[in-house]
């Protein structure tokens, strides 16, 4: 005694967003549909019948192609806040992060117009009914492929070429049940996706609006900033797809598998291999050229530079960034200790580092001049400690953004795989005891 399966028992999919089930069909392809439940004169299901009563709404190409498309918008996001809070961007800058933002959303666009059909997609040769029955079959007389009319049991799932699994239930309340919480659990994959695609990309577009110094044209060494930032990018998409994404991956699955009594081992398993693609939704903290001046503040504390002297440099630096350039000509704060450092004063490696190959530095300054520097510090002093103020908040946050968005694809996966272990729960308690039939095995 089996319990078989009847056209129009309610289907959920392990991939669906939209929270409501389906029905299964005997397909158009069946040549004979005599053996029927009883008064009912419902068709029973064999492994040929893969037609829905409509189509799901799958979140195949939606959850990575919107996670794509958010991240070229973070990356626009991030440069206008840049572009907000100084006076300018580097050409380069917004050369570079135009393009890839650009590139991102049509991509991300793309990804989302290749989400797939129902319809379409179990009609491949990849998409099969598993644990079919065996050996009966239904209305399998004078057909010459007689495995296709193996009889479908409440235990059969449809494997989708597009990776989901579709679950045949007899309960309508079970049903609703189960698509109510699977769509829930992939929607919220998604938003993490697009949230952490979106993070992603503000701290993108931020970089290549702060760590070049603004104001330049292409070539030379923003150039080769930019080309940095931009490599150290495109490196994180192969280790976040081959590395940290199979690790999340696998961290998901153990997590819920230990949750799981093995019902979720088992619609697991049966599960079709899908291509995923690329999400960037994984950690990415560039390099920063200010990393020279980070250096060179680090050097004139070990080299006994007093309270006083930081402050004038921090200051200096600030003004730069404010005016758009590095130049001596109209930075006194910044052209005072360039000067002292020139001439010694906080040893050697600092000497060296900002003295070139000709052994001059331009902007020398006099007596008076560095009269006016010290006034000037007393006046900006308040600027000054805003400015550290901010810094230190923009390094804290891009660090914490950096940690979000490593974390996101396991939180991220978590819920894709919790999707199916609530589908194989809800699936392996519904109720059978409305269709069980006797057959004789042909």
């Amino acid at each position: 005694m089996a319990v078989y399966l009847p056209e129009k028992v309610f289907a959920v999919c392990t991939n669906q967003l939209n929270s409501d089930y389906k029905q299964f069909f005997v397909s158009n392809d069946r040549k004979f549909k005599t053996v029927q439940l009883g008064s009912q004169k419902r068709i029973f299901l064999v492994k040929l019948d893969k037609k829905l009563s409509d189509e799901f709404k799958c979140k195949s190409g939606w959850s990575s192609g919107a996670g794509t498309v958010a991240f070229g918008g973070g990356v626009v996001l991030g440069m206008l806040a840049v572009a907000a809070t100084s006076a300018t961007i580097p050409v380069a800058g917004w050369i570079v992060g135009g393009v890839i933002a650009i590139a991102a959303i049509g991509y991300g666009i793309w990804q989302m117009m290749q989400t797939p059909t129902c319809s379409e997609m179990i009609g491949y040769q990849e998409s099969q009914w598993k644990n079919h029955h065996s050996k009966v079959r239904f209305d399998s007389r004078n057909i010459a492929t007689k495995d296709l009319y193996l009889a479908l049991t409440k235990n059969s799932m449809l494997a989708c070429k597009e990776g989901g699994v579709l679950l045949p239930f007899i309960s309508r309340i079970a049903a609703g049940n189960a698509a109510n919480s699977i769509a829930s659990n992939n929607n919220t994959e998604k938003l993490i996706n697009i949230g952490s695609g979106l993070l992603a990309g503000v701290l993108f577009g931020f970089s290549m609006g702060t760590t070049l110094p603004v104001g330049g044209m292409l070539g030379g060494a923003r150039s080769l900033h930019v080309l940095t930032q931009t490599a150290i990018f495109g490196a994180w998409l192969p280790v976040g797809f081959y590395v940290i994404n199979p690790i999340a991956s696998n961290t998901a699955q153990g997590i819920n598998s230990a949750l799981s009594d093995g019902d979720y081992q088992s619609v697991k398993g049966n599960s079709a291999d899908s291509s995923s693609l690329i999400q960037p939704t994984d950690s990415w903290d560039p390099l920063s050229p200010r990393n020279d001046i980070r250096e060179i503040r680090t050097n004139l504390v070990m080299n006994n530079a007093t309270r006083s002297d930081i402050a004038t440099f921090d200051s200096g630096v600030a003004e730069a960034e404010r005016q758009g350039t590095y130049s001596l000509r109209n930075n006194p704060q910044l052209r005072e200790m360039i000067t002292r450092m020139r001439n010694g004063e906080f040893g050697p490696e600092l000497q060296n580092r900002i003295t070139n190959r000709n052994g001059t530095l331009r902007g020398m300054i006099n007596e008076r001049n560095i009269n006016r520097v010290s006034q000037a510090h007393n006046e900006r002093g308040n600027t000054m400690i805003q400015e550290n103020i901010r810094t230190n908040y923009v390094s804290g946050a891009k660090a914490a953004g950096g940690i979000i968005t490593l974390i996101a694809p396991f939180v991220s996966n978590y819920f894709a795989e919790s999707a199916i272990r609530i589908a194989a729960e809800e699936f392996a308690a519904d109720a059978t005891d409305s269709i069980t039939v006797n057959a004789v095995e042909a």
